[in-house]
């Protein structure tokens, strides 16, 4: 590991009690020639893998277990212009070490690369599941995240980064990195533990893992695929999903914002409920004005290209219809190709001012629902299951309000349309909150607040991983 000169490469590597596994993939990477830095990003390990890492030169950040949130967090830790992603579990022999370093050599920012699939382990059934993975790579483009992924930095951050999603992550940056690189696979293997596969049966995992494949690409959200990975057979505190994930228990899933609810007739809630997000399409110069008075206007539409996406995507798959109301009305492509089309609704907003855009697109939603939330896209801390708890209030509310720090607020919900709430209030203000909570006092209605969650306005607000 080079600390001499920058890092050409970063190896972001996640981790939950790998400390058997870990020593024997830093000894694959020490053959690296390049100058390069590994970065371990920890969910919680008790037996001695921060230790085991630290030793071996790696930087740690820890995160929420997950691979998804671990593997943003190790991400967000390097300033490396190309990144790889492995999994703890995986071994790099030396031609995928030579096959890496000669895709560096040559390779654009618009390039990506991950390798070929293989398991350790003699015996048919490993071989049996390497050829099916081959065969459903080359037909559906399908790519384990087992195989690795190396991206540049730029192509990372255009799309995004990994969905926060509690599985198919791995699917998910894919199918966005298709839309802006061109990816390849590698001349060479990265070899992977059967581990999981032996915990839970060999045709069982199989079976699963291809049943819940295929469930996703027939448009079932990761969110509800996710209930049904099985526990794997490890001690309790070390279980987790293939994904990554530990299994929470429904009060910690839905309290650090993984998982929302999900009820037992979900279809029929999704089709009474519906989340409204008000977007613009990611032009220099019409989104983010005071950032951009801080930052530039280019600058400023990147960040809100990027938190946007973020924002929408720890949003997506919630017990709800996801309808996305952008401006101007021309941009719906524009805004397809940011945000991808999974489970979204796509609609124009209505001429007027933010008031009167969101009265509208209240009305139209409560046509076909009977409650609905409002959300912008620049409040990171926002979850699917805080969406939830919003529209769960209107049990006993009639308006229900999230205060962002800078006196407005960044989610109202609604089940009957209130345009008077809406009339004259001074937008754009810190006197945004205190006015709608004026009308809605004036009107009669009963409302309920949500924790205050900061928004970003300002360079001040930006966090650490926008910088």
């Amino acid at each position: 590991m080079s600390h001499t000169d920058p890092a050409v490469l970063a190896v972001v590597v996640p981790t939950l009690d790998e400390a058997t596994r870990l020593p024997g993939l830093l000894a694959d990477l020490g053959h690296l020639r390049i100058p390069w830095e590994l970065v371990v990003s920890d969910g919680g390990s008790t037996d001695g893998t921060v230790d085991l890492a630290r030793q071996g030169g790696a930087r740690v950040v820890t995160a929420p277990p997950g691979r998804a949130s671990q593997l943003m967090a190790g991400a967000r830790a390097t300033a490396a212009p190309w990144l790889l992603f492995l999994h703890a579990d995986s071994r790099v022999p030396t031609d995928a070490v030579g096959a890496l370093e000669d895709f560096l050599a040559s390779a654009g920012e618009d390039e990506a690369a991950y390798f070929e699939f293989a398991l350790e382990g003699d015996g048919w059934f490993w071989r049996f599941l390497e050829r099916g993975q081959r065969l459903r790579e080359r037909a559906l483009g399908l790519v384990y995240g087992d195989q690795g992924l190396v991206v540049s930095r730029a192509a990372f951050d255009a799309v995004g980064g990994y969905p926060s999603w509690p599985i198919m992550e791995d699917v998910g940056i894919l199918e966005r990195l298709r839309k802006v690189s061109r990816i390849r696979c590698l001349p060479a293997c990265v070899v992977t533990s059967p581990r999981r596969y032996e915990a839970e049966g060999r045709w069982f995992g199989w079976l699963r893992n291809a049943s819940l494949i295929a469930l996703y690409r027939l448009g079932v959200p990761p969110a509800r695929l996710a209930r049904w990975y099985p526990r794997d057979g490890r001690p309790e505190r070390d279980r987790q999903s293939p994904s990554g994930d530990r299994p929470a228990s429904d009060t910690e899933a839905r309290l650090d914002g993984r998982v929302p609810p999900l009820p037992e007739d979900r279809g029929a809630v999704e089709e009474r409920r519906a989340l409204i997000v008000f977007a613009k399409a990611p032009r220099p110069g019409r989104v983010k004005t005071r950032l951009a008075a801080d930052l530039g206007a280019q600058e400023a539409a990147r960040v809100y290209r990027h938190l946007g996406r973020r924002v929408l995507d720890a949003v997506r798959g919630g017990p709800y219809r996801t309808l996305v109301y952008y401006d101007p009305p021309d941009a719906e492509a524009e805004m397809r190709d940011w945000l991808g089309g999974e489970s979204l609704e796509f609609r124009p907003q209505t001429e007027g001012d933010l008031g009167e855009r969101m009265a509208r697109a209240f009305e139209e939603a409560l046509r076909d629902a009977d409650r609905a939330c409002i959300v912008g896209t620049d409040v990171p801390a926002l979850r699917a299951a805080l969406v939830v708890q919003a529209l769960e209030r209107l049990e006993s509310a009639d308006v229900v309000l999230g205060p962002a720090e800078d006196g407005g607020y960044y989610l109202m919900a609604l089940s009957r349309p209130h345009p008077e709430i809406f009339r004259d209030v001074p937008w754009s203000t810190a006197d945004v909150l205190g006015a709608t909570l004026e009308r809605t006092r004036r009107a009669g209605l009963r409302e309920s607040l949500l924790p205050v969650l900061k928004d970003v306005d300002t360079a001040a607000d930006l966090p650490a991983y926008l910088l």
